[in-house]
């Protein structure tokens, strides 16, 4: 029960919106700079553009990103920071009254979004190979055990690169790499 009266304080104090207010700017920060910096040299460098290229479609002949992908990274949490704003107005406000609690929740969540940032360039191929668990230079493995399928497919047929009717029976026993088209959400 006591456990329970003391989160349920956090939540109507304001300390939880205050952290979520600086939770949200700071991530804000690491989105834009992440966006809008140039990126340095080295595993870093890598990391931003690799995270400029699949989250952004970022062009690097042009020099520029799809903003159809990079809005979403910077409205999300504004939206999110009014409505915080919105429902706890008078707890913020006594909450940042409070230097100890607003230290505490700043530092929470730079704590927070600095674990979260640390984690996705942790998890990125831009770190050194030596940090993934493998011996530098060597190439990543290939996971074909967790690739490979055996389904049988219908019967169809299949137009092949001259135009002509193509039916997967006569490449039994073969293996077969179809290819189609893909598309992108705003290029549909």
């Amino acid at each position: 029960m006591r456990a329970a009266s003391a989160l349920r304080r956090v939540f109507e104090n304001g300390y939880f919106a205050l952290f979520m207010i600086a939770a949200l700017l700071l991530w804000n920060g690491l989105m834009l700079t992440l966006t809008l910096i140039p990126a340095p040299d080295g595993a870093l460098g890598q990391f931003t553009s690799d995270f400029r290229r699949w989250c952004l479609n970022y062009d690097e002949h042009t020099g520029s990103v799809d903003w159809v992908y990079a809005i979403p990274f910077v409205t999300v949490p504004v939206v999110l920071g009014g409505a915080t704003v919105a429902v706890y107005y008078r707890q913020l406000v006594a909450a940042a009254r409070r230097p100890l609690a607003l230290f505490g929740c700043l530092g929470a969540a730079l704590l927070a979004v600095g674990s979260a940032g640390t984690g996705l360039y942790w998890m990125s191929d831009a770190m050194p190979p030596i940090a993934q668990g493998q011996q530098p230079g060597t190439p990543l493995a290939f996971p074909a055990e967790q690739l490979r399928v055996a389904i049988t497919p219908p019967a169809f047929d299949l137009l092949n690169q001259d135009g002509e009717r193509v039916s997967l029976d006569r490449f039994r026993g073969k293996v077969v790499i179809m290819t189609g088209v893909y598309s992108t959400c705003p290029h549909t």
